[in-house]
């Protein structure tokens, strides 16, 4: 049985062999060129993505900078700089917007965050916004009023409570929003790492295909030498020691194939020549 398997699986042809061999090559070519095709294929998207994440990653940070700006804006102009409830009463509706605004962003961002390899990323964000965002609900409120005003032992006032109680949180916002944006932690770092594997994978294929390539070429190198050329050459040393000096054609001569072929029917006509 494996003698038979054998057998049918034995190429018996040169011809065939060497067409084989172009044909392997050929085939290598082909699937290397392909998986590296495939593999450029995916760092373009990977690539757009990346871009897209990057600007969404910034629209994002431009609109909780916005919001926050305009939200200490409006704080300025009702804490610090003040007057008649006909005058600051505009900016209630401005700051009520701002912390709309803000919190909505920040919880985008919190949902990105949150599909990514790390989802707590933005924990320190949401803390700060909220407890900014709370300060400025209890001066729309009148709690921050109230409390000034039950404090007689302290010189209180709006003013004094936006420097030490609010600005605080302001600057603690815009670092976390800093960070955010431009931080190792963002969206941006696992999608660039996955571009890199994936450009990795890229050039694998080439090499692989290379390096087999290379055995195939050596292994079709000592085939051709092996099997075609020292067989030749010893045919045509043979012949030519017949024709010059009368000495016996080595019907010995090793060879396969076509070669033994043409080795055989030499031999019959130099005996027919006798």
């Amino acid at each position: 049985m494996f003698e038979r398997l054998k057998k049918l699986l034995t190429i018996s042809s040169i011809k065939r062999r060497i067409q084989l061999a172009f044909l392997s090559i050929i085939l290598i070519l082909c699937f290397s060129g392909a998986m590296s095709l495939f593999e450029l294929e995916r760092v373009s998207h990977d690539t757009e993505e990346i871009l897209l994440a990057s600007k969404q990653n910034v629209d994002l940070a431009s609109d909780m900078i916005a919001a926050l700006n305009e939200q200490n804006d409006a704080m300025i102009n009702m804490a610090v700089i003040g007057g008649k409830l006909s005058d600051i009463a505009p900016h209630f509706r401005e700051c009520e917007n701002s912390i709309k605004h803000l919190t909505f962003a920040v919880e985008r961002a919190e949902m990105i965050m949150s599909n990514t390899e790390t989802p707590t990323a933005t924990d320190s964000l949401v803390m700060f916004t909220n407890r900014i965002n709370a300060l400025a609900k209890s001066y729309i409120n009148g709690e921050v009023h109230s409390v000034i005003a039950a404090d007689t032992l302290s010189n209180a006032t709006p003013h004094s409570w936006y420097v030490n109680s609010y600005k605080p949180e302001y600057v603690n916002v815009s670092k976390q929003i800093t960070k955010y944006m431009t931080g190792s932690e963002s969206t941006l770092g696992p999608d660039v790492n996955r571009l890199s594997h994936t450009a990795r994978r890229a050039v694998v294929p080439v090499f692989i295909a290379l390096v087999v390539m290379f055995v195939v070429v050596l292994m079709f190198y000592f085939f051709l030498r092996h099997y075609l050329v020292k067989p030749v050459l010893r045919i045509n040393r043979a012949l030519g020691d017949y024709l010059r000096y009368r000495i016996p054609f080595d019907e010995n001569i090793a060879c396969r194939d076509e070669i033994q072929t043409l080795r055989e029917r030499i031999a019959n006509l130099i005996s027919k020549l006798r």
